[in-house]
């Protein structure tokens, strides 16, 4: 059994302690995304063990120890977006063996190229000499690059007449406006930790803003994970061919040696995960009531509706959940993160990929065909969506230390719904709820909506564009456009649809809350 020590992303203050190298039997360190400060201990060199070493993301200083040469059986060393200063060979760090190292971030290195490093400034003494070398090297040079640039504008010919084809979106669009790394991060503030705006399986998201005064969101990619490549590709691909104002936009990718990344669209409001799970340091978010939940879900049923029908190519999100919904200025919900998406060339609500090979989502949301070795279909989303819709409703998480056994929070709302509703609704869900039964049904159907699209059976979930409607009727009806009543024969045709033959909302059924 390996050794290892991962305190990553604890936010851990304090200079790195010296101790660290009596850790002889050490093979994996990860101290990165915390705050540590100070330089790199020599006493690090003593794991001789160490195979993996991962200090990325923290506020470390000064030059990287020679010392660090030393470790025989180092493979991979991650020291990108410190304060780091110093030179970086033309060999490397370890000239005489092959280690996986990172040090994209720290302004102050310099060294080769192939580390996406600036080059170091040295002063030249020439000599009378070598002038002929000289001039021989620079007449060998201009002549590579003339010939370089030849078959380079012959490359990019060739290269641009596939970026339009149906299978390669990514980086389709010229008109996205290019950025450097520096560009990056002056945004940043090198990636400052005050700038972070959340961490995830496959990077982290920072506020950056722009020369031009932008505010953006700049997702860069964790690239030790293997599948943060292909997140990378599918994102691309995804949000390079749709365009929807409850979709968040990209605005550019980038790709640099050991450096990816995309710049999205910001959301002011952060995430609807935040708003209904506010942690200590947001308790000045508001709480939603009933009117903000309705039109939240509008929003993303609309984004979800045009994923699954309104496309060039079908899109099964997968991974559909409140901390991938994210809320602009005017709170306009907007989905984001689709990274684990899957497209197929059908537009049919009930087609089918191939079967997964691995659970796609986040526990609690994931529909339980996925687990039984179902193959991803649009009607997983419809699953996910429903479980979001009874998350806000309750202010419960799916995952929830209540949720023992077979209980689950699909059977714990259906077995309160219709007239035990009150021991379970969020008391701040009913703050723009009136005591009266034309609001009581809305409540009702916007519940029931979220049970049906929660259903364990695939064929009793509704499409995302019959849901779409629905709540568009629902969300008229509670701003006082239409009679709730009238809502009857509408949330019958969406059973209907399901083919189910139990109409749980009628006439004379409603509840005091």
């Amino acid at each position: 059994m390996s050794q290892a020590i991962d305190i990553s992303g604890n936010r851990l203050t304090g200079v790195l302690p010296s101790s660290l190298g009596d850790c002889t039997a050490l093979e994996h360190l990860n101290l990165s995304h915390n705050a540590f400060e100070g330089p790199i201990p020599d006493s690090l060199s003593k794991l001789q063990n160490l195979q993996e070493m991962d200090l990325s993301s923290n506020s470390l200083s000064g030059s990287i120890p020679l010392s660090i040469q030393r470790l025989k059986a180092l493979q991979y060393m991650n020291v990108s977006f410190y304060n780091l200063s110093g030179e970086i060979s033309a060999g490397g760090l370890f000239p005489n063996r092959p280690v996986i190292t990172l040090f994209v971030g720290n302004p102050g290195l310099c060294g080769p190229t192939n580390y996406s490093l600036p080059p170091c400034l040295k002063k030249t003494q020439e000599k009378h000499s070598l002038l002929k070398k000289i001039v021989l090297s620079v007449v060998g040079t201009i002549a590579l690059i003339l010939c370089f640039s030849v078959l380079g504008i012959l490359w990019r010919h060739k290269f641009s007449s596939q970026l339009f084809h149906p299978s390669n979106f990514i980086f389709q669009r010229l008109s996205y406006p290019k950025f450097s790394y520096q560009d990056l991060v002056i945004a940043t503030a090198a990636f400052d930790e005050s700038n972070l705006l959340g961490v995830g399986n496959f990077g982290s998201v920072y506020k950056g803003i722009l020369r031009d005064g932008k505010i953006v969101a700049i997702k860069a990619l964790n690239l030790q994970n293997e599948e943060a490549h292909k997140s990378f590709n599918t994102e691309c691909k995804v949000l390079g061919s749709i365009r929807h104002r409850n979709l968040i936009k990209i605005i550019s990718a980038f790709s640099y040696p050991g450096f990816k990344g995309l710049v999205l669209q910001f959301a002011s409001n952060g995430s609807l995960e935040k708003h209904l799970h506010p942690d200590r340091d947001d308790q000045e978010i508001c709480k939603l009531g009933f009117k903000d939940c309705l039109s939240i879900a509008v929003d993303v049923a609309h984004g979800m509706e045009y994923l699954h029908h309104d496309c060039p190519f079908q899109i099964v999100h997968c991974d559909l959940k409140p901390s991938n919904v994210l809320l602009d200025a005017n709170m306009t919900a907007l989905v984001t993160d689709f990274g684990i998406c899957r497209l197929t060339a059908t537009n049919s609500i009930d087609s089918f990929s191939a079967t997964t090979l691995a659970l796609k989502g986040s526990i609690g949301y994931i529909a339980p065909e996925y687990g039984l070795g179902g193959g991803v279909s649009t009607k997983g989303d419809v699953y996910s969506y429903g479980i979001l819709i009874l998350e806000m409703v309750t202010r419960k998480r799916p995952s929830d230390d209540m949720f023992v056994g077979d209980l689950n929070l699909q059977k714990w709302v259906s077995s309160a719904f219709p007239n035990e509703l009150a021991d379970i609704v969020d008391s701040g869900l009913l703050r723009d709820v009136n005591e009266n039964m034309e609001d009581n049904r809305c409540l009702l159907s916007f519940i029931h909506v979220g049970l049906l699209c929660s259903s364990e059976s695939i064929r009793e979930r509704p499409s995302m564009r019959d849901v779409a409607r629905f709540l568009e009727n629902l969300k008229t009806s509670f701003m006082g456009g239409a009679v709730a009543s009238n809502l009857t024969s509408t949330i019958s045709d969406l059973l209907r649809n399901t083919n189910r033959a139990e109409i749980l909302a009628s006439d004379n059924q409603s509840s005091t809350f």
